[in-house]
């Protein structure tokens, strides 16, 4: 978003409500930039979703170089036993028999049972969740995620260990604040 558009939003259209979120975000991302300096400039989550991403890209190159791996092995038997057979049949055959699933039934749902969450997609549940909670989420954030996750607070909830559920209580009752909040469940996650 633009800095008019932002300041337009903010000086004509915005309700007191949504003005307050505002003033809050701001104040904590003032906090933040001091105090998360050493780390450049990023907080928790930011930092979190910088190493989710680098992850994930890890991840989808590896699993592409492994599917390949396995239809060149595929194909060389093919071809072995069938030496008449031409590139389109083998081709068809081979997306046959070893289908791409990236994009089969969309991305794992958040919370589901059995699911291996890398801790910094764990650390951007936390700070979605969290943010929601104490109001600091912006409007179009929680549209995005009602609208891909209708029952997205209870399936993250579901996701959290115990140990994580008691910081965020503790956290939304004030009884932690955000920097112990944060220094206490990246310890757990392990970043």
């Amino acid at each position: 978003m633009e800095l008019q558009a932002v300041i337009e939003f903010i000086l004509n259209q915005s309700s007191e409500r949504e003005f307050e979120v505002i003033l809050k975000a701001c104040e904590r991302r003032q906090r933040d930039m001091g105090r998360y300096a050493k780390l450049g400039g990023l907080n928790p989550a930011a930092l979190a979703g910088k190493m989710a991403a680098s992850v994930q890209e890890g991840v989808s190159a590896s699993m592409d170089g492994l599917r390949n791996t396995v239809r060149d092995y595929v194909a060389r038997i093919v071809r072995q036993k069938e030496p008449g057979a031409s590139d389109e049949q083998i081709e068809a055959l081979l997306d046959q028999c070893l289908p791409d699933r990236s994009n089969v039934g969309g991305p794992e749902q958040p919370g589901a049972q059995g699911a291996d969450l890398p801790p910094e997609a764990m650390a951007m549940m936390i700070r979605d969740f969290t943010e929601y909670s104490l109001e600091l989420m912006p409007p179009s954030k929680q549209a995005e995620l009602w609208e891909q996750l209708p029952r997205w607070q209870d399936m993250y909830w579901s996701a959290f260990s115990p140990e994580i559920k008691a910081f965020i209580k503790a956290r939304l009752e004030n009884r932690m604040d955000e920097e112990e909040f944060w220094s206490a469940v990246l310890s757990v996650l392990g970043l």
